[in-house]
């Protein structure tokens, strides 16, 4: 099933490798096992269109650090995939990350972040908020039926294919310059 989005066009970033960096709680078996199983498979494998993943289990250069291997993935990827839970949005990585993919926008204007919500995090965040009311469809919410899941896949594959300043709120978008 191919959905038509207004206004697609291909996105493309310069020098990416990768279709979407996806960060998570790499310590939390639980999310490890739905991203390797699940995320993985329906993004990388199924589909028309596979859409190559940067993880940090296959694809970081071993023994390098932490702030070179998120730089790079960020860098070389033409999304980042920040999959939200209760514990990862506490750490050090998840905040290094979202500053890092803050920083592609300001230095190559480029909205590369897309935020799915595993779990209901953030619920009373400034910056949740704002990301909503901004580009409502870079935020998306794993569903709560088993029934609605191929939409959130279909969905989701969507949005990581699509330029998020195509999704702006009409609104605000007026107020974003491009280069």
């Amino acid at each position: 099933m191919k959905a038509k989005i207004k206004g697609y066009r291909a996105f493309n970033s310069p020098g990416a490798i990768y279709d979407v960096f996806v960060t998570y709680d790499t310590t939390d078996p639980h999310v490890t096992e739905w991203v390797m199983r699940n995320l993985r498979v329906k993004l990388e494998e199924e589909g028309e269109n596979h859409l190559p993943l940067c993880l940090e289990e296959r694809d970081w250069t071993p023994g390098a650090p932490l702030v070179n291997n998120l730089t790079q993935s960020i860098q070389y990827s033409r999304k980042t995939l920040f999959v939200l839970t209760e514990g990862y949005v506490k750490t050090g990585v998840f905040k290094l990350a979202m500053y890092l993919a803050h920083q592609r926008l300001l230095d190559e204007n480029l909205d590369v972040i897309v935020l799915l919500m595993l779990e209901p995090v953030l619920q009373h965040s400034h910056f949740l908020r704002l990301r909503r009311r901004l580009c409502e469809k870079s935020v998306v919410e794993w569903p709560r039926t088993a029934a609605a899941e191929p939409w959130f896949w279909q969905n989701l594959r969507n949005v990581v294919r699509v330029d998020n300043k195509l999704m702006y709120n009409k609104k605000y978008s007026k107020y974003f310059t491009s280069k």
